[in-house]
């Protein structure tokens, strides 16, 4: 054996995942954006690990009605008020630093809950697990920016969009299937460790890589903090978070209230509701697969967006209308899942087109996450009292009928700024 099969016998298993630095700008390391989604994938866990087990956290801790709902939103509060500066941390700290601190947290945060005898206690811990989702999943993406060509870096960010509804449903199922055999305090020790040991894997594969630069479409130059934090705050980012806000916030107001709505029309158990919007939101992957190919075809990512939230508001008009048989109604609560899983992919694809570097980017992504974290605390909360307002579940249809025309109407101003932002095109130079 040579010299140089030996060298290469000998490394260790992650250094298989390194690429030079001088091919890093060439070409897409898919191994290394698979492992980044798995960061995203393992700080979802601690969305899917509550709705399965809130009666029993209920039963056990003695809670009130509004504790429980706290336990849900106030996962999402750190989201909604801090998504914009997080993002404009990740320059000045680094994005690795800011993934890997973001796993140890929700890791740790996820232990300490599991032993709460109290609602105080469970409720701190969920804001710090909500911590750790905003520090992994606004620092993720540049990391993903810096493995990918200009050319697959789309279809990348698209696939980047997967991370919740794939981390939320794969544990909404296992909840489900373990849950006559596991207490909720088990299932926070075992995310806790899965989080905790994935923070250990990301920085010994990741560790000695840097930003680089190149890979963007210009050379950063030094930014301010406060310059950074400006980025996100202008109107082509702000009505991009606010896409992503409008459809965050009609997706969690069906598939927050779908299992409620099925169990009480008699179309299915409880248990089984739960486990019929597992898969429902299971299906939101495959639109956030299919949408870095979708624009990779030259299609205009704001028409791809308003297209796709259209379709979201006339599905779930209908899926609201309890007169249509159960198997049609669920049917179009999969295809409104599956199209408007096209939207968070396509928001993210359309960063760059705000961000000529990493350190601008960082702040777009957190208003991307920012304006999720306010749909998801807001939608669920205007759909129940819309609900209790009118005394029936057309009102969750008319809110996201609402939430579509408008997620629609920004998309198509959106589309103005990212023109602006295209070159001019070039006059063609006449022969001779």
């Amino acid at each position: 054996m040579s010299v140089q099969r030996r060298r290469e016998k000998d490394k260790p298993i992650w250094a298989l995942f390194r690429t030079t630095r001088k091919n890093r700008a060439s070409r897409t390391s898919w191994g290394r954006v698979g492992l980044l989604f798995l960061i995203g994938v393992a700080v979802s866990l601690q969305i899917g690990k509550v709705p399965g087990e809130l009666s029993a956290i209920q039963g056990e801790l003695g809670l009130s009605l509004f504790d429980v709902g706290l336990i849900v939103s106030i996962f999402s509060l750190i989201a909604a008020v801090s998504g914009i500066f997080i993002g404009a941390l990740s320059d000045r700290f680094g994005s690795l630093r800011l993934a890997v601190s973001g796993l140890a947290l929700g890791g740790l945060a996820s232990f300490i809950g599991s032993f709460a005898t109290s609602a105080f206690l469970l409720l701190a811990s969920r804001v710090i697990e909500g911590l750790g989702f905003i520090l992994a999943t606004t620092s993720t993406p540049a990391l993903i920016g810096n493995e990918t060509s200009p050319s697959d870096r789309g279809k990348a960010l698209g696939l980047w969009g997967m991370y919740m509804p794939a981390g939320t449903s794969i544990m909404m199922i296992l909840a489900a299937l373990l849950a006559s055999a596991w207490s909720w305090r088990q299932l926070w020790q075992v995310t806790a460790l899965l989080n905790l040991a994935y923070a250990t894997v990301v920085w010994l594969v990741f560790r000695r890589r840097v930003d680089s630069p190149q890979q963007w479409p210009s050379k950063p130059k030094p930014i301010r903090f406060k310059d950074r934090l400006a980025t996100a705050l202008k109107p082509g980012p702000l009505l991009l978070a606010g896409c992503f806000l409008t459809y965050a916030g009609n997706f969690l107001a069906l598939i927050g209230f779908l299992p409620l709505v099925l169990a009480l029309s008699g179309d299915a158990s409880p248990a089984l509701a739960g486990l019929l919007t597992a898969f429902i939101v299971a299906a939101n992957m495959i639109g956030n697969a299919a949408s870095g190919f979708i624009a990779e075809r030259k299609r205009s990512r704001p028409r791809i967006i308003a297209i796709a939230a259209a379709i979201m508001g006339i599905t779930a008009v209908c899926v609201f209308i309890e007169a249509l048989p159960f198997a049609l109604r669920y049917s179009l609560a999969l295809i409104f899942a599956v199209v408007g899983g096209v939207i968070p992919g396509t928001c993210f694809g359309a960063v760059e087109s705000f961000a000529a570097s990493p350190s601008k980017a960082g702040p777009i992504f957190g208003g991307l996450i920012q304006g999720a974290g306010i749909g998801q605390l807001l939608g669920p909360s205007l759909v129940a009292a819309i609900v209790e307002a009118i005394g029936s579940w057309h009102g969750a249809a008319l809110f996201i009928a609402a939430g579509a025309l408008i997620n629609v109407a920004l998309a198509l101003v959106l589309e103005r700024f990212i023109q602006k932002k295209l070159p001019p095109p070039t006059k063609p130079v006449a022969a001779g």
